[in-house]
């Protein structure tokens, strides 16, 4: 059920939110004056929650302006039920406005004070809540586990209401998550309970969501039979939150059975209630909703008017999901009026809102995992100071009671220094075990660490170079799509998208081949190659890709054979030819040869007439200083930085080296050695 729901139902009791409704507030565990009369702030924080429970949702800003006062009283005075108490009702408003990381900051701080006070009930709140902060994060899978243990803590304390209130939000997480029929099957079951135990409110959230779940399947008729039952129990328990949620579901529902006129009056009012609590992200749903309705009405300038209307409140409130269905809902509206251009344009924001809004709760949830390891190793770490703790404790102990021994009786002496050498020993080994595990805890924590440098990199480089030709590419496809091209345009755009395919093919060549060798995953495969004739494949390919009218040269004699793997070679000469190219001027010279080192190794080199380097760029080029970084080319032409990392690493893996001679403005020569053929 949703925080509102657990809020009321166990920490308050009662709630006027509505108007004429009484505003007397229940007395309740929490404002017992028993059991704080020890504290001399009790009365002014139990007036300022009651100013809260009066503001509420009606003045949201005053509500967490007062509930911030009455928490830093309680931590002043050390009042750990009013500050848990405050964490959760201020966790409450900010979830209400979709600042769901304060949320969870703020329930998690409750759910520990919960513990420490021993309030199971409060702690079963709280984990629904944690729950419901997840979800909203899209962290489904954290949400369903925080809402497993309140079931769980609910069967123990055979807590009825509970056990309905978790088994609805399971279902709802199974509902995000696309089950349909097992989310069904849970929401059904806590509708049955809160029958049971006559809880109203329980009934009115399941019917939303089964008629919600109806939709979804497209049982239109059968949603409405759901939510208007819903809506029935809703108003009459003056639910503001729910009330216009349902009114929205029932005006889609119309809205897919055609039947458009409903449909507006459902979405308006809903509109009008969320006006009176000021809710803007709601507002905008609703000229949302109305403007879809006046598309497929044909209306198109009053549908033009309501999209629009939404997009600017959407953007005013930094609403970015419902900024990206305007966005949709606005492509398409011109799209049926024949405005391609106007609609394509409309797309492209679309897409672009999505993405970015896609990569950053992606970033969300790998910040959520990599809080969770560094708690988890603060935990591992006071966990083995404590042992630490314990075992001194114990040697001082032991070593008190072996010294009184010793005073008393002289006679066992002897047996106590053994027994003392003994006990050392032990410790020594213990110590030995212990200061190994603690390095063995390091080098996990630095793989861990090198795993999660190695993730930001992929995807820093997956959502930037990645995402940029995709999008060049898509777009010249819609362009192609809409029949405006003529024959030239459409031989330049093939011309255009062969190339960006190409690049792209290139990248993604290469970081799998990186991830590759950061996972160990890559074995060397030795055979005897013709040196010659690669070098000859890779040098066709380059004459036919490259448009800077680069000359290449094959100076490597026929029949040179080099005893190596095939890929790893190819992969080597195939990014220094492209660097080469990269940092030669148009009609440059490229030219692969080679020379005998010694009897076991050959060298190969790849040499360009290009810009050249200065020194200080040769110091670093292949340091692990220099990190994972690019320069532009003499064509402005962009890069990832793997391609030198890869063939560095490639080039020892094989045993052998790698080095650079280069001069500013004259060119640059890359060498490495490779085996000979045994042969």
């Amino acid at each position: 059920m949703n925080r509102g729901l657990l809020i009321l139902t166990i920490l308050f009791g009662f709630l006027a939110c509505a108007k004429g409704q009484s505003n007397k507030i229940k007395e309740n565990k929490f404002l017992d004056p028993v059991r704080q009369t020890h504290n001399p702030d009790s009365s002014k924080m139990e007036a300022l929650f009651k100013l809260v429970y009066e503001y509420d949702l009606d003045n949201i800003d005053t509500s967490i302006y007062l509930a911030n006062k009455i928490r830093k009283l309680a931590i002043a005075s050390n009042s750990l039920m009013y500050q848990a108490e405050a964490d959760v009702k201020l966790a409450y408003y900010y979830n209400v406005q979709s600042q769901y990381q304060k949320a969870l900051k703020l329930d998690l701080e409750a759910l520990k004070l919960f513990e420490k006070l021993g309030d199971g009930e409060s702690m079963m709140m709280c984990l629904n809540n944690i729950g419901e902060d997840y979800f909203d994060l899209d962290l489904f899978s954290d949400a369903y586990d925080y809402y497993q243990q309140s079931l769980r803590k609910a069967r123990e304390e055979e807590n009825k209401l509970y056990i309905a209130i978790s088994t609805y939000n399971i279902g709802r997480v199974l509902k995000a998550m696309g089950q349909l029929e097992k989310a069904m099957e849970y929401i059904q079951n806590s509708l049955e309970l809160s029958r049971v135990i006559n809880d109203s409110e329980g009934i009115a959230y399941s019917y939303h969501d089964i008629g919600e779940i109806l939709i979804l399947e497209s049982e239109y008729k059968q949603a409405l039979v759901k939510l208007h039952e819903a809506l029935k129990v809703s108003r009459r328990l003056s639910l503001k939150v729910l009330t216009p949620k349902i009114m929205h579901k029932i005006a889609i529902a119309h809205e897919n059975l055609k039947e458009f006129k409903q449909a507006l009056h459902y979405h308006d009012s809903s509109m009008a209630i969320y006006q009176t609590i000021n809710n803007k992200s709601g507002m905008a749903e609703a000229f949302l909703g109305k403007g879809v309705v006046y598309r497929k009405m044909s209306s198109y300038d009053k549908a033009n008017s309501l999209l629009n209307r939404s997009l600017e409140m959407s953007d005013n409130i930094q609403d970015r999901d419902l900024m990206i269905e305007g966005y949709h809902e606005l492509s398409l509206l011109y799209e049926r009026r024949r405005l391609f251009e106007q609609s394509l344009n409309y797309y492209k924001k679309y897409k672009a809102l999505q993405d970015s809004l896609f990569g950053e709760k992606r970033s969300e949830q790998f910040a959520q995992i990599q809080l969770k390891y560094e708690t988890a190793n603060k935990d591992m770490e006071i966990a083995f100071l404590s042992q630490q703790e314990e075992q001194q404790k114990r040697q001082l102990e032991n070593e008190e009671f072996f010294r009184n021994i010793l005073v008393v009786i002289l006679a066992f002496t002897a047996v106590l220094l053994i027994t003392l050498y003994r006990s050392s020993l032990r410790r020594k080994k213990i110590n030995r075990l212990l200061l190994q595990h603690q390095q063995e805890m390091e080098e996990q924590s630095r793989e861990m660490s090198g795993l999660l440098a190695m993730k930001d990199k992929f995807f820093s480089i997956l959502s930037h170079d990645l995402r940029s030709p995709i999008n060049a590419i898509i777009g010249i496809l819609d362009m192609v799509e809409s029949g405006y091209v003529t024959q030239e345009e459409l031989l330049q755009l093939t011309k255009s998208l062969k190339l960006r395919l190409l690049s792209t093919k290139k990248l993604l060549g290469n970081l799998m081949d990186w991830a590759l060798i950061q996972m160990n995953e890559i074995t060397i495969k030795e055979e005897d190659i013709d040196l010659h004739q690669l070098a000859a494949e890779n040098i066709n390919f380059f004459r036919d890709t490259n448009d800077k009218n680069i000359q290449f040269i094959n100076s490597i004699p026929e029949g040179t054979v080099v005893h190596t793997d095939r890929n790893m070679l190819d992969l080597i000469i195939r990014n220094l030819a492209s660097n080469a190219m990269k940092f030669t001027e148009e009609e440059g010279l490229v030219e692969l040869a080679c020379q005998d080192k010694d009897q076991e190794w050959l060298i190969l080199k790849v040499i360009d007439n290009g810009i050249g380097m200065s020194q200080e760029q040769q110091n670093i080029l292949f340091t692990n200083a220099s990190g994972l970084h690019t320069t532009r080319g003499t064509a402005n032409e962009e890069g990832t930085g793997l391609g030198l990392k890869l063939c560095k690493e490639f080039v020892e893996r094989m045993g052998g080296d790698i080095w650079v001679e280069s001069e500013e403005g004259k060119g640059t020569t890359f060498l490495f050695t490779v085996k000979k053929s045994l042969q």
